[in-house]
């Protein structure tokens, strides 16, 4: 991967359904260009794919994450596990790794209740395996762009959010299925979904700038291979203790500060804060905890991170609708 892929991987991490046109004239290059290196990223697995970033409040979901230690594994018993998470569409995160926790999981549901179930047929097939886990409740999750992946560091980086006291709005089938073959692939093209979906080109726009203009669809942005790419990444999280409000943004600003912290979740639970790092292992790794340990030691009170060796799955909200994929 040379700079021009790091910066068409930029540009599509600011907004995964730009116009190659509009990343061209950007980066100086041609539209041709964009396309083939695009191409190449995903035919080569650094890209795996681009996604929405949903409210999924107002599209009526309820989110848990759950942090797995597991045991009594074998390769076959580690496949059924696998091939049940990956055909359940409700589970939206699916995370292997090495450290505090074995598995991660992200569960979008249709309510507490749904969750529950959700958990409970988990635990009903896999219990055997499940040496123990946490569950958090996430309550605002921040994305900060990858400023690593341009060199341009320390800036104050935007914002896209989730998680706000909002209530459910009532979608339509066809925006339901606009917004589902979105989730699928962020940069599905307008004649293509709206052939899928049996409405014109002309009414898939006006769906697609609804569900921006409401905030359902917060950003557009990327699920890169992170070991492919070199900065592998690391779910970190925090108990804090005496916190309070102008204690709670200086750290937010910190974080949205710094060039390799790329989400922020504020959560409840047994932890108050999970942070998704992305940075070599080791010593790099090391010295960003040990920074935020000492710079924030009067606030930071146990801080356990997982290595995240594979992400098959990251999403907000499940796809609704998987035959229009």
């Amino acid at each position: 991967m040379d700079l021009l892929d790091r910066k068409i991987l930029y540009e599509l991490d600011r907004n995964s359904r730009q116009p190659y046109s509009q990343i061209a004239k950007k980066l100086r290059t041609s539209p041709q260009v964009v396309k083939y290196r695009v191409e190449g990223l995903l035919a080569g697995r650094l890209l795996k794919y681009c996604w929405p970033m949903v409210e999924y409040r107002k599209a009526g979901y309820f989110f848990g994450l759950y942090f797995f230690k597991l045991r009594n594994m074998d390769e076959d018993s580690e496949r059924r596990l696998y091939a049940y998470l990956e055909g359940n569409r409700h589970i939206t995160i699916i995370m292997r790794g090495e450290g505090y926790a074995d598995l991660i999981l992200g569960i979008c549901a249709k309510g507490i209740f749904h969750l529950n179930d959700v958990v409970r047929e988990l635990n009903t097939r896999f219990s055997e395996h499940f040496l123990e886990y946490d569950a958090t409740i996430p309550i605002g999750f921040s994305q900060f762009h990858r400023s690593y992946l341009s060199g341009a560091e320390k800036e104050a980086r935007e914002i896209a959010f989730t998680g706000a006291d909002v209530k459910e709005e009532q979608l339509s089938e066809n925006e339901r299925k606009v917004l589902s073959m979105l989730n699928s692939d962020a940069r599905a093209p307008l004649v293509e979904m709206g052939r899928k979906a049996g409405i014109s080109e002309i009414t898939v726009r006006e769906i697609v700038k609804r569900l921006e203009r409401s905030g359902i669809i917060q950003s557009y942005t990327i699920l890169p291979d992170h070991v492919l790419l070199g900065k592998p990444r690391h779910r970190v999280l925090f108990k804090l203790k005496n916190l309070n409000a102008k204690k709670e943004k200086e750290l937010f600003s910190y974080c949205q500060l710094h060039p390799n912290i790329v989400h922020h979740l504020r959560v409840l639970g047994n932890w108050d804060l999970v942070l998704d790092i992305e940075v070599e292992r080791g010593e790099p790794f090391r010295k960003i905890i040990q920074e935020m340990k000492y710079r924030f030691s009067d606030i930071i009170h146990r801080v356990e991170p997982t290595y995240i060796y594979e992400i098959g799955r990251f999403r907000d909200i499940p796809v609704e609708y998987p035959e229009l994929e």
